[in-house]
């Protein structure tokens, strides 16, 4: 099985993340992975993690005009496409930075699966005919593709204004097998997905969640989640250390920034209190960024994190002589 990836500098945080989760779970050598960075976004703490684990690591970088969604995800996708159908000769698995493989079997699981099926398309259905707005019924696009899409579903390709998973709706729909291995947990709002997202939310038999927009399923003590260190999904232990890089990134601060991007300013504000609070190091990093910058002072900020702070003499106000204080004459 190939399985391909793509990723741009906003994702670049959750995707070291991935690739040091998936190196963590288990080791892939019969199988290739395909990088797509966009825009020459850098593989550095991506690269070398994958190829300890993959027998093959393929580089097929994305250099389009395009910015945001769908077009650059449209554009990354057809750059893979192009590449099963005139190269490699092999059904491809697509995932993103926010599908979170859950145990060690994950690909050996799909591919089997894939396999068993004899379709050439295999992955979630997703039912919003008729639920939201402009709804139309189509397989997830994290999801296993047949190589010769050209044939099979030449509406995958082309598409500027609609993404490639619904605009392949009426090619891919009857021919392809709904699996509960992946799971696409969306949700009836103008989000399409969880504000929260927690081990209860998985389905029992899901190899794959998405979407985890904050990777909170890698379990890597980054995002709180009250479970850390073995696996909570089923998989096995820990095979190997994941690759450290010369100069160790910092994940926190990445990772704080990727939630900024991504969310309203009150949703920011909310999820950093709350990251701050269940996490010590990311605590101490946002404590000490927000009296760098002068928005909150030491005790102030203290005070705002559930600390009791000892206020000075001065700061109370001068005693008075009835409260059994000794009041200095002047």
């Amino acid at each position: 099985m190939i399985v391909a990836i793509s990723y741009h500098d906003g994702d670049l945080p959750l995707m070291r993340r991935w690739a040091n989760h998936v190196c963590q779970l288990g080791l892939y050598k019969e199988h290739k992975l395909v990088l797509v960075p966009i825009r020459k976004s850098t593989t550095e703490g991506v690269l070398e993690p994958l190829k300890a684990c993959f027998g093959e690591v393929i580089i097929e970088p994305c250099d389009h005009a395009y910015g945001g969604w769908p077009q650059s995800c449209n554009m990354a996708f057809e750059s893979v496409a192009w590449l099963a159908s005139s190269t490699l000769k092999q059904p491809f698995l697509w995932m993103e930075p926010d599908a979170i493989p859950l145990k060690a079997s994950w690909v050996d699981d799909i591919a089997n699966a894939y396999n068993a099926a004899r379709k050439p398309f295999m992955g979630a259905l997703v039912e919003i005919a008729g639920i939201m707005p402009n709804g139309v019924n189509h397989m997830s696009g994290v999801g296993v593709y047949h190589w010769d899409l050209h044939r099979l579903a030449p509406s995958i390709f082309n598409n500027e204004k609609t993404a490639w998973d619904i605009a392949s709706a009426s090619n891919v729909i009857h021919q392809m097998h709904d699996t509960k291995l992946i799971q696409h947990d969306w949700v009836p709002t103008a989000k399409w997905r969880r504000d929260v997202v927690t081990k209860e939310c998985v389905d029992p038999l899901a190899v794959i969640y998405h979407p985890d927009k904050l990777g909170v399923l890698m379990f890597d003590g980054v995002i709180p989640n009250d479970v850390q260190g073995d696996p909570a999904m089923g998989a096995v232990l820990v095979t190997q250390k994941p690759h450290e890089t010369k100069e160790p990134i910092n994940l926190y601060a990445e990772t704080r920034d990727m939630i900024l991007s991504e969310y309203k300013p009150i949703d920011t504000i909310k999820e950093v209190i709350h990251y701050a609070k269940t996490n010590s190091k990311a605590k101490k990093d946002l404590i000490q960024s927000l009296i760098q910058e002068g928005i909150l002072t030491k005790a102030s900020c203290a005070k705002f994190f559930g600390k009791k702070v000892r206020h000075s003499v001065g700061k109370r106000g001068r005693p008075k002589a009835g409260d059994r204080t000794k009041v200095p004459s002047n």
